[in-house]
């Protein structure tokens, strides 16, 4: 099921969107470091520097300001990347912003703001940097990785996951719910679309030999987080965007024989570890078995 695990991805060509800092960061120097050539893209115009850093380490990196928002933006980045790295493996969608939204609240105003300042990059960005890209995976197979939250797949929910080995984690004494809190409703809401994104695409591109799955991890951290916090103390637990980084790079190294449209989830105070497919893996391999 887990396909070579090796961890050389030399010859790969990778996408990275959000990637001048954090999570995006993180990912497009652990490609890098297994040998992957890396485009990369952010709205901030630090991500240059993400690509010199890139480049020292031995890969070609292309970088390009790029809000993903935009569908002119995203064309012209993925068809950049594609030309400039050669060829496209491997997508990491990952660009995303965070709001706190209060439906009893918030005017109608504000809320109309934040529904499209974080469906278009959160949702939107998700599905024209995939559509982009999927002609490019379409030509030798790859990795499509939309990259969402712990908020819609919990160490509670759709399955109770052990606590043996996660005692920091904050829901070692309850059930967690799929949920970010009573002030996620459009974040939440948007990770739940890429969500549906991925099982669909997952079904879609397997004969193509393209694998799709989300990637979601609890609290990491990142600048977004820790400036979320606002100076309060971090989560029990919390994970390093590195650690991160190698599950990620582990996820595709599982190969062609990997899971596809699998929920594959990190939380904090759990240990920072590739994870077996999971219920929605399970599932998307029944479905395609059946087809």
């Amino acid at each position: 099921m887990f396909g070579d695990m090796g961890t050389s991805l030399e010859g790969r060509r990778a996408l990275v969107t959000g990637a001048a800092a954090g999570l995006g960061k993180a990912y497009a120097i652990a490609l890098a470091r297994a040998g992957a050539d890396v485009a990369i893209c952010d709205v901030n115009d630090s991500v240059k520097a993400v690509r010199d850093e890139v480049r020292c380490l031995g890969v070609n990196c292309w970088a390009k300001v790029a809000d993903v928002a935009k569908k002119e933006d995203v064309k012209a980045f993925v068809d950049g990347a594609a030309d400039k790295v050669g060829g496209l493996d491997i997508v990491v969608a990952n660009a995303g912003v965070v709001r706190v939204t209060n439906p009893a609240k918030d005017d109608f105003w504000k809320a109309v703001d934040d529904f499209e300042f974080m469906m278009d990059v959160n949702l939107r960005g998700v599905y024209l940097t995939g559509r982009a890209a999927i002609p490019y995976l379409m030509e030798n197979g790859g990795d499509l990785i939309n990259v969402t939250t712990d908020h819609i797949h919990t160490c509670g929910w759709p399955e109770m996951h052990s606590h043996d080995e996660a005692q920091l984690c904050n829901w070692k004494d309850v059930r967690r719910a799929a949920v970010g809190g009573p002030g996620f409703d459009v974040y939440d809401a948007s990770k739940w679309g890429i969500k549906g994104l991925t099982n669909a695409w997952a079904r879609a591109l397997a004969p193509h030999k393209i694998r799709v799955n989300s990637f979601g991890m609890g609290a990491t951290a990142t600048p977004m987080y820790l400036g979320f916090l606002g100076g309060r103390p971090p989560a029990p637990g919390v994970m390093t965007p590195e650690g991160v980084a190698g599950v990620l790079i582990e996820l595709i190294n599982e190969g062609p024989s990997g899971r596809t449209g699998d929920c594959v989830q990190l939380w904090a105070g759990h240990p920072t570890v590739l994870p077996p497919p999971m219920l929605d893996g399970i599932l998307c391999a029944a479905d395609l078995a059946r087809a």
